[in-house]
């Protein structure tokens, strides 16, 4: 007699405990002999089968070329903290946000001491009433380019060599019209080092910004900064048109770190990939000048706080949930608090308290989990004190969402995304602070 799928995950379960082997099992239909004949052989290593241990056992199970001394070794290789059979893993690693720091200035000298030089451009001014075909067919013609500001003077210091680039890649750059494009780097021999040079599309000149624009022209400065590699110093020079103000450089700031994310944490050897490596400083150049420098600064700032929480978001969910349970979860609330310097307290109400608060509901559903529940409920006050209105956020935390009986065959792997309410709710406050 067969068994069906949900009832091989059944035993499976009850057998091994272990919900990789359930899965492995649960993807055909097998008779009572396989079963045994798999009990037989997770009943002397299962204890082992656990983390990166567990997709080899269940992947050897049938050969029975599974050692204890294979998943011993194995487990001596990870290369990071999981959970063991007694007990839960209790913590969760962050990634940093990246080192590189940007500051804002109008010193165009600064460019000279720079690895990396990337000028702003915007291209040719459009009639809105400008017929389609029309356009069209003046895409397809190559026109001669204006630069203005530093970017001509460094197109007459090197005889045309920017204007040539803009021609030669026009298909593409479209003069600086297409946003967030870039031509292909030019090097020069200057003193005793090589500097490079590029140009950055910033649209067409005098058309309204569209939303995200900032965003994407910080995007692109971070793209540029990995791509070209063993750049230290960086300087992005925008015209006096670009925006400036305390509005729009926390979303370029913000962009710029988030472009540089990059989740190494359960990654090893070749696999380990670090976005702009050995960058330390970008300078963006405003040839207009700023109005205000301090709140152009702290500005900048505010978008770095916002990618470092939007940073620990990607962690939590990107975590497995051999790392990430209602107990790891609740520590990291916990390091929020304790690095706030007071402005965030954190409250964790676990089994017992929930039950005396009659919280059947929320009980009910962490029944299914192997560590207990874990209610996180923070609260962050300003510095100050002086609290002038409440606001209240409530993030559904449900950690890995099985759905049952693994009816969500297409894409289980995913379900550890389940979290990302309450996950939303810790990088709020997480920048609150921040």
């Amino acid at each position: 007699m067969k068994l069906s799928v949900p009832s091989a995950t059944i035993i499976a379960m009850a057998f091994y405990g272990s919900t990789s082997a359930a899965f492995s099992l649960g993807r055909q239909n097998i008779g009572r002999k396989a079963v045994g004949n798999a009990a037989q052989i997770f009943g002397a290593t299962a204890y082992l089968a656990h983390g990166p241990v567990a997709v080899s056992a269940a992947k050897n199970f049938q050969t029975k070329s599974f050692s204890k001394a294979t998943a011993l070794n194995m487990a001596k290789e990870a290369p990071f903290k999981t959970w063991s059979f007694d007990k839960a893993c209790d913590t969760m690693e962050f990634n940093d946000v990246s080192s590189a720091s940007i500051a804002i200035t109008d010193d165009l000298k600064t460019i000279d001491n720079s690895d990396l030089v990337i000028i702003g451009v915007y291209g040719p001014k459009k009639d809105e009433e400008e017929d389609d075909d029309e356009a069209k067919k003046e895409d397809e013609e190559v026109s001669q380019p204006t630069l203005v500001g530093k970017a001509k003077d460094l197109d007459d210091l090197l005889e045309g060599a920017l204007t040539d680039l803009m021609e030669e890649n026009f298909k593409d750059f479209k003069h600086g019209a297409s946003a967030g494009k870039a031509t292909p780097v030019l090097r020069i021999f200057s003193g005793d080092k090589t500097k490079r040079i590029m140009l950055l599309g910033l649209g067409s000149e005098g058309k309204d910004m569209e939303d995200g624009f900032v965003s994407k022209i910080g995007s692109a400065l971070a793209t540029q900064c990995d791509t070209n590699k063993k750049v230290k110093t960086c300087s992005i020079v925008l015209p006096a048109s670009f925006p400036m103000d305390e509005t729009h450089l926390p979303d370029f700031s913000t962009e710029f770190y988030n472009t540089l994310y990059s989740d190494n944490r359960y990654r090893t050897g070749d696999n380990i990939k670090i976005k702009a490596e050995g960058l330390e400083t970008v300078t963006i150049v405003a040839e207009g000048g700023v109005a205000d420098y301090a709140a152009a600064t702290t500005a900048i700032e505010t978008g770095k706080a916002l990618a470092a929480g939007v940073s620990l978001t990607k962690d939590i969910v990107n975590a497995p949930h051999n790392v990430l349970n209602s107990e790891s979860l609740a520590n990291v609330a916990r390091k929020i608090a304790e690095e706030s310097g007071g402005t965030i307290t954190c409250t964790i109400l676990g089994k017992e308290e929930c039950e005396k608060r009659g919280m059947g509901a929320y009980l009910g559903v962490a029944r299914g989990s192997e560590t207990e529940p874990q209610f996180i409920h923070m609260t962050y006050t300003p510095k100050s004190g002086d609290v002038k209105k409440k606001v209240g956020i409530v993030g559904k935390g449900l950690l890995f969402d099985t759905g049952g009986y693994n009816i969500k065959t297409a894409m289980m792997e995913l379900m550890k995304f389940d979290c990302g309410g309450s996950v939303s709710y810790c990088e709020k406050i997480y920048i609150m602070h921040d």
